[in-house]
């Protein structure tokens, strides 16, 4: 009686790969779909629009260009008078010669003196430019007050012997020179010992 066969019949061919092998390749066929997929992407892409985060960054920095142009172009430097201009002095007011007799500055307020350089013409305050009497209330001390004050004794009895004018100095802003026949009154002053040659501050008289 013949055997029967127990065994089973071997498969030909390539075996066939099991599941789990299958499942393992999965994750590396999706990355490598999505590498040539980028790839592709990437080659074709036509220029699109630009970030919303650029786009906002170039508006910026182009506002700032524009900007700083105008800012440019309005700014304009500053025109400085010439040297004529900044060494000119104000136009003198014209004011009459006067011939009279003139006062101490008390109750009279228009031509008086005020001290041995300082008098009042026509009302008006006016420096002698050229002389530095002795101060009288700014006196340092009682020589210099008792001098000031034959200073300006004499410039009263001078003014008062005939006709002077006033002339603006062209040296000294805001002082002016009183003439007689074209000459200094306080050139005399000088003269007689009653002041000093200005030198361009008062200098003390005391000592």
């Amino acid at each position: 009686m013949a055997k029967k066969t127990t065994g089973r019949k071997k498969t030909t061919g390539a075996k066939r790969a099991s599941p789990a092998a299958r499942r393992g390749m999965t994750p590396w066929y999706v990355l490598s779909a999505a590498v040539i997929g980028g790839i592709a992407y990437m080659d074709y892409r036509g220029p699109g629009p630009e970030p919303v985060a650029t786009g906002i960054r170039t508006a910026s920095i182009e506002r700032k260009e524009k900007k700083v142009e105008r800012e440019t172009v309005q700014v304009k430097p500053k025109q400085r008078p010439s040297q004529l201009e900044e060494m000119a002095l104000p136009a003198a007011e014209k004011l009459p010669a006067f011939s009279g007799k003139w006062f101490i500055c008390t109750t009279q307020t228009d031509y008086c003196v005020l001290d041995g350089s300082t008098i009042l013409y026509a009302g008006r305050k006016v420096r002698l430019a050229d002389i530095d009497a002795p101060a009288i209330a700014e006196a340092k001390c009682d020589a210099e007050r008792s001098r000031g004050g034959d200073a300006k004794l004499r410039l009263r009895e001078i003014l008062s012997e005939g006709d002077v004018s006033l002339v603006a100095a062209k040296n000294v802003e805001g002082r002016h020179l009183v003439l007689r026949n074209g000459q200094s009154i306080g050139h005399r002053l000088v003269q007689e010992g009653f002041a000093r040659p200005w030198t361009g501050r008062h200098q003390s008289w005391c000592g």
